[in-house]
């Protein structure tokens, strides 16, 4: 049973250090074309190209959740489709969604910090201020207290 185990972690979960015993084939270099794609499609703005080129990858279950296909991505090309989903959304200003994403695909400080920057763009300056100083952030912390006490003062709040 050990042995079905350890394989199971070598192929899966890459325990040989990021590479696999599979070899690479050749609908891995073209997901990670079409990822890489989306990736600079963000970065230029143009985001319907974007969810296009992710589209493959990309899906919303029945209830409407954003996910990312289970199979067929290897381990790296996930990684970087997810991390493509979170700043299209973040581009897009898909909150709702990226909360949602977040919550299913990032863990540790890349979710908290995901929240902390939602929380402080939707304006709710106490729960930004607690998240950022709970993360030992103080200067971003009081960075979102100077920036309410600025629109209180202004009038714009």
């Amino acid at each position: 049973m050990k042995k079905y185990a350890l394989l199971l972690c070598l192929t899966l979960t890459g325990c040989t250090g990021g590479k696999t015993i599979f070899p690479v084939t050749a609908a891995d270099i073209q997901d990670r074309s079409l990822i890489l794609g989306a990736q600079q499609a963000v970065q230029r703005g143009q985001y319907q190209e974007a969810e296009q080129l992710l589209s493959k990858y990309v899906y919303r279950t029945d209830k409407g959740d954003l996910k990312i296909q289970f199979w067929g991505l290897n381990g790296e090309s996930r990684k970087i489709a997810i991390d493509t989903v979170i700043s299209l959304l973040w581009e897009t200003g898909r909150d709702q969604t990226l909360a949602q994403f977040a919550k299913e695909y990032l863990s540790g400080d890349e979710y908290k910090v995901t929240m902390c920057r939602l929380s402080e763009r939707q304006a709710h300056y106490p729960e930004a201020y607690a998240c950022w100083n709970n993360l030992g952030h103080e200067d971003r912390a009081e960075r979102t207290i100077r920036t309410e006490a600025a629109l209180r003062i202004l009038g714009t709040e």
